[in-house]
């Protein structure tokens, strides 16, 4: 998607406003234990060419198993700076996972119509995926949170906004619009109502944030669970390999 990729300078993009650890701010407005489960299933996922961060974004965890977590993110994080069509196949992903550590991970699976790829990990340890599949009714005017993490310093940021009554002017009309005001490095994090119920993935754009809906990545998982080795460009199948601002700081 045009404008959604580029190397992420965290500092020049920090339009997330950090407060201070005294609970001010959207993180105040959760419970604590919706707080807890954003904290412990929202992580840091930058790609890098050799040395060279080439995108930094966030994602959620969706999937879990013992030793192996699946995180739902934006294809940004792999696309061809040279033709978005297609992915970089040469670029190395790195997560910051719950116990303090960067480690690889590896794409599993990308639809670059609807921007979205699927990152797998090593389990830290137990994680309580995001729930996609939990029915919650929205409308205009009800009150979202946009939650995302920072790669270089790790901080798990969320901003408060409402639903809008329009759809996006990118490239696809299901896209869905909130007020929320996100930086960059929130690409690829989860909109959520105040139960922490899963809404959507966000990406960025400078009026309002859009936000791809939780029936449309149903939808692309299902094709992802249908079809293993294979990967979508708006309609065109690519083969790849399987086996591979006013923010409060938590």
């Amino acid at each position: 998607m045009t404008g959604q990729q580029g190397v992420m300078n965290v500092t020049s993009h920090m339009i997330w406003l950090i407060l201070n650890t005294s609970g001010q701010g959207v993180w105040s407005e959760l419970s604590k234990e919706v707080a807890s489960k954003l904290s412990k299933s929202v992580f840091a996922i930058a790609s890098f060419n050799g040395d060279e961060m080439r995108c930094s974004c966030s994602g959620i965890v969706i999937y879990w198993k013992p030793r192996l977590i699946t995180l739902l993110t934006s294809a940004s994080l792999v696309r061809s700076f040279h033709d978005e069509s297609k992915i970089d196949e040469d670029l190395t992903i790195r997560v910051w996972n719950q116990h303090y550590q960067y480690v690889n991970g590896w794409l599993e699976q990308y639809d670059l119509c609807y921007n979205i790829a699927l990152v797998s990990i090593p389990a830290p340890g137990f994680l309580c995926p995001a729930s996609l599949h939990h029915q919650i009714q929205l409308e205009s005017g009800s009150k979202v949170v946009a939650v995302g993490c920072l790669f270089n310093s790790r901080k798990l940021m969320a901003t408060s906004g409402v639903m809008m009554d329009k759809v996006s002017r990118f490239d696809s009309e299901e896209f869905l619009i909130s007020t929320c005001k996100i930086s960059k490095a929130g690409i690829g994090g989860p909109l959520v109502d105040f139960d922490g119920n899963f809404i959507g993935m966000n990406f960025y754009d400078e009026e309002n944030t859009p936000f791809i809906p939780r029936n449309i990545i149903l939808e692309c998982l299902g094709h992802f669970e249908t079809k293993s080795s294979i990967s979508w460009s708006c309609g065109r199948e690519y083969s790849i390999s399987s086996s591979s601002n006013a923010y409060g700081e938590i």
